[in-house]
């Protein structure tokens, strides 16, 4: 339905790979890492986990994450963060609570200004099980953070439907324009991305290799 769209899309914005790679970048590739099932530790260098008080500390957090009995837990331990070794975990763990914690989060967002926060709740929109397409896209103009309303379009781009593809380039064209410097418009181009992957699957790559 929208493939030439993508494909002008694509064709008149690119990736500038001259920087630090965009938030919603890193929040893409840690979606796909839980997707299929990578832990981040199996493409991490192994020194970075060897020091032994590192390791104790990393393993108490690990306890404390599964042994929560309610998402009002989890979202405390969201809003504190988690070492990198520990996040998918906590984001698994916010899964077994989905009824509870995901329409608290899509709460939270909209005044949020916690990173951390921000980063793991949309892993966790972008893989449970719920359809919050809609419901992101009704809020997203209540969202205060620029941050946010970026990664948010990212999870967009694994739970949105097909239609909303004209939304997510007027998203991309807004956030470049307000915010031309930040590189928030790229939770758009990756939106669009995935949704490139999902819809088109069977044409020719538009997106190219991210």
């Amino acid at each position: 339905m929208y493939k030439d769209l993508l494909s002008w899309f694509f064709n008149e914005h690119g990736l500038d790979r001259s920087g630090a790679p965009p938030a919603a970048s890193q929040a893409h590739f840690h979606i796909k890492l839980m997707l299929e099932n990578v832990q981040i530790q199996d493409i991490m260098d192994p020194s970075a986990f060897a020091l032994p008080e590192r390791e104790e500390t990393v393993q108490t957090e690990k306890a404390e994450i599964e042994s929560a009995t309610s998402g009002e837990q989890i979202i405390r331990f969201m809003r504190r963060g988690a070492d990198i070794a520990n996040q998918q975990a906590l984001v698994r763990r916010a899964l077994d609570f989905e009824d509870e914690v995901v329409p608290e989060i899509i709460k939270m967002l909209k005044t949020s200004m916690n990173e951390l926060f921000i980063e793991l709740s949309v892993r966790v929109l972008a893989v449970c099980d719920k359809d919050i397409s809609e419901e992101l896209i009704g809020v997203y103009d209540e969202v205060r953070s620029p941050f946010a309303k970026s990664l948010m379009l990212v999870a967009l781009g694994y739970k949105g439907s097909e239609k909303r593809i004209p939304w997510l380039v007027k998203k991309y064209n807004e956030l470049k324009r307000d915010y031309p410097d930040e590189g928030h418009c790229y939770g758009a181009y990756f939106a669009l991305y995935e949704m490139e992957c999902r819809f088109y699957a069977d044409s020719k790559k538009i997106g190219g290799n991210l």
